[in-house]
């Protein structure tokens, strides 16, 4: 192990090792973040799942969480197809 490090450190410029260590740690960094975001979109999922509950309530945009419509304004065509009614 010493034997690595001393040869690490006179074939390599001082430079050029923390380049390597600096993209080293951004791509463990963009690693965790995108490991982190999948398990949020996964308990999004996983929430989304439940049953659903008689009466009225909100639907919303998977990817950003904006207001959809209304569960009201849904209706089912031919067993298949859901579409949205709108009053506009």
């Amino acid at each position: 192990m010493k034997r690595a490090i001393f040869t690490i450190q006179q074939e390599s410029k001082p430079d050029e090792i923390r380049q390597q260590i600096r993209r080293f740690q951004e791509m463990a960094k963009v690693e965790r973040e995108m490991a982190a975001r999948g398990k949020e979109l996964s308990e999004r999922m996983h929430l989304s799942r439940q049953p659903v509950v008689a009466g009225d309530y909100n639907l919303r945009c998977q990817k950003c969480d904006s207001f959809a419509a209304f569960s009201s304004d849904m209706r089912t065509i031919e067993k298949s197809h859901r579409v949205i009614l709108d009053n506009k």
